[in-house]
């Protein structure tokens, strides 16, 4: 998608995600979270991002504004949200996204999301599934 379009989306939208690439297989419920405060973060990982996540067939959204207006202070920081397909090692992809974003500073003084843990920068991750594959919240 045209970045200058996405921007206009992201400013305008009712929804709190825009969801791209979906037909890789999630099961395993692994995610990475990067955090940001706001539309223009997530327009920074897109353009950053995108080249990596369509090339390697990874379903991602991006936060909208109303993502960030929300009054739930922990949700509304996450401004990537990146589902890991079955396929990949959750880790490695983690390194092959923090080493395009090592320069991300939108994350700073953003604390911990719960039920997290911390890769590196403003990336974390979770599974999202217990081993039967049932949905877990976070906390």
């Amino acid at each position: 998608m045209e970045v200058k379009k996405l921007h206009r989306i992201l400013s305008e939208a009712a929804r709190f995600d825009v969801m791209f690439n979906t037909t890789a297989v999630t099961d395993k419920g692994l995610k990475l979270s990067i955090q940001g405060k706001g539309p223009q973060d997530s327009l920074f990982l897109y353009r950053r991002l995108k080249h990596l996540l369509y090339g390697s067939d990874v379903p991602f959204k991006v936060a909208t504004a109303r993502r960030f207006d929300l009054d739930d202070q922990e949700q509304s920081k996450k401004a990537m949200t990146i589902y890991i397909p079955d396929h990949l090692d959750h880790i490695e992809f983690a390194e092959l996204v923090y080493a395009r974003i090592m320069d991300y500073k939108g994350w700073y003084d953003i604390k911990t999301p719960t039920s997290y843990d911390h890769y590196a920068g403003g990336i974390y991750y979770r599974s999202d599934r217990d081993g039967k594959g049932k949905y877990i919240p976070a906390k």
